[in-house]
């Protein structure tokens, strides 16, 4: 077997991977998201010392799909770019993954998915690099470290993007958003998944 044969096979290994992780999300087990960063930074993540799997298959000018526009100028908190609020028919309020009911698609630059900002906490910018690499590299992707990014820390915090103001029994009161983090790292993963030209060159 050739080397790019090779890495070919790396990639629907991959992107299988993905798939089984999103399905895992989908059916309750969240936490599966972090797998989900582990991938990415493999396909991706390019440094000194490693090599992504996408530059060894001379791919590092393909597009990806966003399903965001990014935040607008100076909005301290911006979270809707990855996610959506559902409002379920007992009007239970909840934060999901947009998958693909949003409104906005585009097919970008590798780089510039990579380095898009998608999210922002107290005006502090979230791009996509900056949650896979943190997940990955530090939340238990491929490695556990008590130094987690602050913007990451925070957007992993029960409540960091707001709440639920919900009635129960005559009552009102506020429920945090939670989990937020993972819910960005599955769409990033939908987004993977849904770009032609990354599936085009798995099955190259």
């Amino acid at each position: 077997m050739n080397t790019t044969s090779a890495f070919h096979d790396h990639l629907r290994r991959q992107l299988g991977f993905l798939s089984r992780s999103c399905e895992a999300y989908d059916v309750g087990h969240t936490d599966e998201a972090i797998r989900i960063a582990t991938v990415a930074r493999v396909l991706i993540h390019q440094t000194k010392s490693s090599t992504s799997l996408l530059t060894h298959l001379n791919a590092t000018s393909i597009s990806l799909l966003s399903t965001t526009r990014g935040p607008p100028i100076f909005n301290p908190i911006y979270f809707v770019g990855l996610g959506i609020l559902h409002f379920g028919s007992n009007e239970q309020a909840s934060y999901e993954p947009k998958l693909g009911r949003g409104s906005y698609f585009e097919s970008m630059p590798l780089d510039r998915w990579w380095s898009q900002t998608v999210m922002a906490i107290d005006r502090h910018p979230l791009t996509r690099r900056s949650i896979v690499l943190a997940a990955a590299n530090k939340d238990g992707g491929a490695h556990v470290d008590s130094g987690l990014t602050a913007e990451y820390e925070a957007l992993a915090q029960d409540g960091a993007i707001g709440s639920f103001r919900q009635d129960a029994h005559e009552t009102q009161s506020d429920v945090p958003i939670v989990e937020a983090h993972l819910v960005a790292l599955r769409q990033i993963g939908y987004e993977l998944l849904h770009s032609p030209e990354l599936s085009k060159l798995a099955d190259g």
